[in-house]
């Protein structure tokens, strides 16, 4: 299952600005509007991989979004406000789908084996307790279904507006807005087939996730790490692999 946290989770279009100056003026003569935002090697709008929470100061939302897999998930600052009520319905769905697993396991460990000498009743037993094991899997089962759909869900909303993913007090990942793009020009819409042209050379690899990613220069270990759904890229990270959170 993917996280990554795995955001998640949130569309804000951000559109390249001017640089605020009339160059219709004496004062503005010779302005240049700024160019597009790119999520580079060194991160995006002052953000970098490592930072703690505290030092990105009001760059990000105040509240998280996500907690899931022990990863926090801030939309940008600007961003919808996150809701309230969403850490704590995580909660409660992975307590249940935790709870219901161990019950599940635990319920398998105790059928009885009547073995060739079995009587009757034992088969009997033992046939209860498989009914009723089974039963727990599928109530498990279901219950894990719905954490990764809402492990998807969170991923989604955060992509939709761009933002960060911390684990501790560590930022894992940097996820771009859809409108921002890598150096190289990718990003949410771009087709894989243009990914592949413009990576393979670099070292594009597929993730266990069922991502891809490529190393990023001029910092070992780190990566630009590229969701798809279907022939396109939905949205592209900075991600520190090492900082990994627990799915």
């Amino acid at each position: 299952m993917r996280i990554v946290v795995l955001g998640a989770a949130l569309l804000v279009v951000l559109a390249a600005c001017s640089s605020g100056i009339d160059s219709s003026g004496p004062a503005g003569a010779g302005a240049k509007p700024a160019g597009p935002e790119t999520l580079g090697p060194d991160g995006l709008r002052g953000l970098t991989l490592g930072v703690t929470k505290a030092s990105t100061g009001a760059k990000l939302a105040a509240q998280p979004m996500s907690g899931l897999d022990g990863c926090l998930s801030y939309a940008f600052a600007g961003g919808p406000a996150p809701d309230p009520t969403a850490l704590e319905a995580e909660q409660v769905a992975v307590a249940k789908a935790d709870d219901l697993n161990h019950k599940a396991q635990d319920a398998d460990s105790k059928i009885l084996d009547p073995g060739l000498r079995g009587t009757a009743e034992d088969y009997a037993k033992s046939a209860a307790e498989s009914a009723a094991a089974a039963k727990l899997s599928a109530q498990a089962a279901s219950a894990i279904t719905a954490v990764a759909e809402l492990r998807e869900a969170r991923a989604a909303e955060l992509a939709a507006t761009g933002g960060a993913v911390f684990l501790g007090d560590k930022l894992r990942a940097i996820v771009a807005p859809p409108q921002v793009k890598t150096p190289e020009g990718v990003g949410a819409g771009t087709p894989l087939a243009e990914v592949h042209r413009r990576y393979d050379a670099k070292g594009l690899k597929p993730t266990p996730a069922g991502h891809f990613a490529v190393p990023v220069p001029g910092h070992p270990g780190w990566a630009y790490d590229f969701t798809a759904e279907g022939p396109e890229v939905t949205f592209v990270a900075l991600v520190d692999p090492a900082l990994e959170c627990r799915a």
